[in-house]
This record gives structure tokens, C-alpha cells and sequence, in this order.
């Protein structure tokens, strides 16, 4: 798998030629190495025009695995918005690869066809899709809705006219149709996030207490994130908190352990990096969604470095609970999406369908279920400038990303309790070279970066009582990295200068705080763990 990778990592034609010669994707035998290679297509620096073609080639032919058919097809609009911000919308490739994914998704009629290419459409973020997302966002059912809503969450606000607005206020406030509280909270979000008008703000505070009781909490918890962070529209809602019908002790002392929050993970003048963690539940306590986000900010560029989100669906009947309003009729699911570095994988499940799910209670073993494993190419980047004076200054930088996420869910009805943990592995590589070269003497300097770290996510909820006891932790394990600098000077008669430094340090892991309502939450969770474990009597 790694030896894919690497040629796939290379980028050339031949490489992309030998590659394909060496895969067989009518063989369903081999769709680890299948699947190695579509991801590290989807996170090539410079993808080519050839590559796009090439898969499109793979999809419309026999592909044996149904998941590596829909990593492929994955992979092509990730393909197509890496080529149009270069300019390259036009290209033939391109054009045809759009007009395969919309004309299919037009005629799909399985879920899952239509769930394949709306991830797709995630990708690719085409300015000419949004319609078509607005569409399956509003009037579709489950996943579909909750996929298309969260595909148009990726757009930038500058894309989200005035017609998206509208549809996402019908859907938060039901205005057509009942909708599932994932769909709702995702269209407040979007709302919340696109320069909102004062009394769309007005509005959505004035919806906290008349919706179900959890999604009260969130909504509550959504708009005390945007004060807390400063976010752009905190101004608007500052505003409308001066009218006393929205702002209450009624409205905003409302019970449930849904929340929403956001942090720095670092904070300085040229970089900034943002950690969010929100998760909502039902009424009955058990899990709806999770949802983990890592944003990384420079002066000019924003970059969704991860996002992993666990959604469950349909659980109720596990523990004779009522389910909310619009989720009378949901079948039991459970599974995980991540994105990484702005690219979307392939969801995966934990299971489907209420035997499934009793049969995975049954005999779990708790490991946790793998979402993506394999090494990435970060950066390939090598410029020459030829100076007035007449040297030549050439700057090369290269980085690779080793990295494994993986997620579980566990669930208990003898202790009344669910945990779901999402696990983050990285270990980075960057390797830098300056140099000037003029006819009597070459100097440069070689920089190299190794670090390695690990992130999880853990939530664990009790639900034993009402109300129930959640405890969100988010912890960074131990993190060794080393530096290296190499500085030279050669000349003509062949004599070599060399000085050498280097640094290494280990960065001591911590837990990462959140809101002191869940710190007080994890206190009589592990309060209540430790004093049941005494025994019996």
C-alpha cells in the first residue's frame, strides 16, 4: 500500500500509467490498494487533466466494489474543484466529469446512488450545483437531506444567494415540511454563518423553547458560541439580544446536554489554528450527531484541516424511548465522515438497520472502525529566480503526512450508557532547501520538520437518569518533534563549509478545555463511575 502511495504521490504520466497498468479494478481482491490509490488522487498537490480523465474512464467501465465505485466517483469532484481553482473549469476532462455527475444524479433512483453523488457534489463545489442541492436539501428524506444540507454548509457565504437563504429558513423553521433536527440545525448554521439579516437572527432566537427539548439546548449553545468566538455575525445578534422577547430567562435557561463549541488550538499574528466540538442529541439521551471540526487561518487562506462526524439515527427503540418529532420512522444507523484537508472521504457505516445493529451489540469487540489510513503528499513545491546580479536562487519544499483516523461507537444497556471515540493519528515530514548558486560560490541552507501527534475525541453519556449526564473530552497525546538545519558554502576548488544545528523536544499532551458546563458534567460522570465500582453492596 505505501509503494502505491509514493508512485501515485509522484504525479507524472508514467507514474499514472504504470499504476493503472498495475491495478485491476474488476478484481474486488485488491480494493485496499484500489482505494490507497484513489485517496492519494483526491489529495494530489497538482492534479492533471490525464488523471481526471483516467478515473472518469474507471468509472463509466466495470468497477467489482460498489465502495471503490463510490470512492471513485468521490475522488472526481474533488478532482474537478482542484482543477477549476486553477483556472481549469473548461478543460474537456473537467466538463465532461461535471456533466456525468449531474446528469447521474438527475437519474439516480437508489438512496445510495443519490447519497454517492451528493458526496461528490461536496467536493467539487460547483457554483451550477447549488440548485440542485437546495433541491434534495428541502424535499428529501434522512441522510439525503442532512447530506445535501451539509454540501452547501462547504460553500463560501459569497455563493449563498438570496434564494438559498430563503430555502434554508423554510427548512429551519418547517415552513413546508417536518424536518430532522440534524437538517434544521445544519440550515441555522448556514444562516447563522452568511451575513444574516437582523430579524433572520430575531427569528431563529425566537424559535428557542417551541423547538424539541435538545435542540433547544444546541440552538442556545450555537448562539452563545458566536458571542463567546466573536464570529462575524455576533454583531447582529448582539443587536437583537437588546429586545427583551429574545432575550428572557425563559428563552435562555433551557435544560439538555446538546452543546456547541469552539476554541484555539494555537493563536498568532500569521497563523491561527480553531478547534470546534458540537454534538446533539435526542430526547431520549441517546447520540444524533457529533461533529469534530480543525480549521487552520494565514492572512490569506483558510484551510479545513479535519472534520470527523459520528451520526445515529433510530435508537430509540433500544430503550423503549419516544422518538423526536419527524423521527417516527427512521431506521436504526449508525456511522462516521471525516473531511481532511478540504477533501471529503467516503462515509463509512457501523451498521444498518435494527438486526445489524443487534447483531454488532452482540458481539463487539469495541476496536475502533478505520475511515482513512495511508501517507499524503502535503506540498511539492520548487521555484528558480534568476537574480539582476546574475546568480540563480532556487527555493524547494516538500512534505508528507502519515496519518490514520478511525471512530467507535459503544453502547451499554446493562450500565445505560453509549461512548463514541474518534481517534486521530498524524506524523508529518517537511523538508526545505534554499540555495543560491553564482559562478564562484553555491550557499544554501536544508531545514527538515518531523513531528508526530495524536488527537482524540471522546463523549460519553449516561443516560441512566434524566437529565442525563454527558462528558465531552477532547485530549492530545504526548508529541515529539524534531528540527534540523544544515548551512553550507561550496567553492570552485571544490573546498565545503558546513555548519549544523538541530532541536528536539517533546510537547507534554493535555486535554483541551471546553465549557465549564461540561467540565462539571465529566466531574459526576467519573464521579459516578468510581463510586460504583466498589461492588455489589
Amino acid at each position: 500500500p505505501q509503494v502505491v502511495d509514493a508512485v501515485t504521490s509522484a504525479q507524472t504520466p508514467e507514474s499514472l500509467e504504470a499504476v493503472l497498468e498495475f491495478l485491476d479494478f474488476k478484481d474486488a481482491s485488491t480494493s485496499i490498494l484500489q482505494e490507497r490509490f484513489l485517496y492519494a488522487c483526491g489529495f494530489a498537490s497538482h492534479p492533471s487533466e490525464m488523471l481526471l480523465k483516467s478515473l472518469t474512464e474507471k468509472f463509466k467501465g466495470d468497477v467489482a466494489s460498489e465502495e471503490i465505485r463510490e470512492t471513485l466517483v468521490i475522488v472526481m469532484g474533488a478532482l474537478i474543484r482542484k482543477l477549476c481553482d486553477r483556472e481549469g473549469c473548461k478543460l474537456p476532462a473537467v466538463v465532461e466529469a461535471k456533466r456525468l455527475i449531474l446528469n447521474r444524479l438527475e437519474k439516480a433512483k437508489k438512496d445510495d446512488n443519490v447519497q454517492m453523488y451528493l458526496l461528490a457534489l461536496k467536493n467539487a463545489l460547483l457554483p451550477e450545483a447549488i440548485p440542485v442541492l437546495l433541491k434534495y436539501a428541502e424535499s428529501g428524506e434522512g441522510p439525503i437531506s442532512s447530506l445535501a444540507a451539509s454540501a452547501l454548509q462547504r460553500y463560501d457565504p459569497s455563493f449563498l444567494t438570496k434564494e438559498v437563504k430563503e430555502t434554508m429558513n423554510r427548512i429551519y423553521h418547517q415552513t413546508r415540511k417536518v424536518h430532522e433536527k440534524t437538517v434544521r440545525t445544519t440550515a441555522a448554521a448556514i444562516i447563522l454563518n452568511s451575513n444574516p439579516s437582523y430579524m433572520e437572527v430575531k427569528n431563529i432566537l425566537l424559535s428557542i423553547g417551541e423547538l424539541p427539548m435538545e435542540m433547544n439546548k444546541y440552538m442556545l449553545s450555537m448562539i452563545q458560541d458566536i458571542l463567546h468566538f466573536e464570529m462575524p455575525s455576533s454583531k447582529t445578534v448582539w443587536q437583537v439580544l437588546k429586545d427583551m422577547r429574545a432575550h428572557n430567562y425563559d428563552r435562555f435557561s433551557k435544560m439538555g446536554s446538546s452543546s456547541a463549541y469552539t476554541g484555539y488550538i494555537t493563536r498568532g499574528p500569521d497563523v491561527s489554528s480553531t478547534y470546534s466540538l458540537d454534538i446533539l442529541y435526542s430526547g431520549s439521551g441517546i447520540l444524533r450527531r457529533s461533529n469534530m471540526n480543525i480549521h487552520v487561518f494565514d492572512r490569506n487562506a483558510e484551510l479545513h484541516a479535519i472534520q470527523v462526524v459520528i451520526e445515529a439515527q433510530g435508537l430509540e427503540s433500544i430503550i423503549a424511548a419516544t422518538p423526536d418529532e419527524g423521527e417516527e420512522n427512521l431506521d436504526s444507523f449508525a456511522g462516521m465522515s471525516a473531511i481532511l484537508f478540504d477533501f471529503q472521504l467516503r462515509p463509512v457505516t457501523f451498521f444498518q438497520g435494527y438486526g445489524d445493529l443487534m447483531s454488532k451489540m452482540l458481539s463487539a469487540t469495541g476496536d475502533p472502525m478505520n475511515v482513512v489510513k495511508g501517507l499524503v503528499l502535503l506540498t511539492d513545491f520548487l521555484q528558480e529566480i534568476q537574480l539582476q546580479s546574475g546568480p540563480t536562487a532556487s527555493a524547494e519544499f516538500m512534505g508528507g503526512l502519515a496519518i490514520d483516523i478511525s471512530g467507535g461507537m459503544e453502547f451499554s444497556l446493562w450500565y445505560r450508557e453509549s461512548k463514541t471515540n474518534v481517534k486521530n493519528r498524524v506524523a508529518v515530514f517537511i523538508a526545505g532547501n534554499t540555495e543560491v548558486d553564482s559562478f564562484f560560490v553555491k550557499t544554501g541552507m536544508e531545514t527538515t520538520l518531523e513531528a508526530e501527534t495524536a488527537l482524540d475525541f471522546i463523549s460519553t453519556v449516561q443516560f441512566s437518569q434524566y437529565p442525563f449526564l454527558v462528558c465531552m473530552q477532547m485530549d492530545r497525546v504526548d508529541s515529539p518533534f524534531r528540527t534540523h538545519m544544515t548551512k553550507y558554502e561550496s567553492l570552485p576548488s571544490g573546498r565545503r563549509y558546513t555548519a549544523r544545528r538541530g532541536k528536539a523536544a517533546t510537547l507534554a499532551g493535555n486535554e483541551y478545555p471546553l465549557h465549564q458546563e461540561n467540565s462539571n458534567m465529566c466531574k459526576k460522570v467519573f464521579g459516578a463511575k468510581s463510586d460504583s465500582a466498589g461492588g455489589w453492596f
